[in-house]
């Protein structure tokens, strides 16, 4: 089996930069997404709470705070949107080519050279910014499995923007929205 490796150029800037490849939450879909958030919660030493974003969905949080799980209901799948606007959702037995996965990476290379990488590979590739909260590089793959991927400078807002804490506080605030 033929692999291939990052160039040394590539390694020697991975290495400067001090930041690991990382991956921070992964989008997963299950039968019953608050009972499989909360045992993936318990099997991460963290906690389990609602993701309202996505009507049904729940997120399992790592017990450190830096790992998240979303779970969203089986037959829903994200579909690319245009340019600059979040994924939508939509059926996956309706649209067979949307996905029902994703996963958010961070990594030391610059975003630009993330969308010039992947659109070497053919594979559309833009920077998306989610609602000011932090911004990713949206990569689909074969155009239909996505993968946000974070720089440096990216990962900073996303750790500073997405914690357990301040993510109960959202909850907090769209419920008060909603009574």
């Amino acid at each position: 089996m033929k692999t291939t490796t990052a160039t040394s150029h590539h390694r020697k800037h991975n290495a400067a930069s001090g930041q690991p490849a990382t991956i921070y939450h992964v989008a997963l879909p299950a039968n019953n997404p608050k009972e499989t958030a909360r045992a993936l919660a318990r099997i991460l030493g963290g906690e389990a709470m609602p993701f309202p974003v996505i009507p049904g969905a729940w997120m399992a949080w790592s017990g450190d705070g830096v790992t998240e799980i979303e779970v969203t209901p089986r037959g829903l799948g994200y579909k690319r949107a245009n340019p600059g606007s979040v994924p939508d959702m939509v059926s996956t037995v309706q649209d067979p080519v949307a996905t029902d996965w994703h996963l958010a990476v961070g990594t030391s290379v610059v975003a630009a050279e993330v969308v010039r990488i992947a659109e070497h590979a053919g594979w559309p590739a833009q920077i998306c910014d989610r609602k000011g909260l932090f911004e990713v590089v949206e990569v689909w793959v074969d155009d239909k499995c996505l993968i946000e991927v974070l720089d440096p400078g990216m990962q900073t807002r996303y750790r500073a923007a997405f914690t357990p804490r301040k993510w109960k506080l959202a909850l907090e605030q769209i419920e008060t929205t909603a009574a």
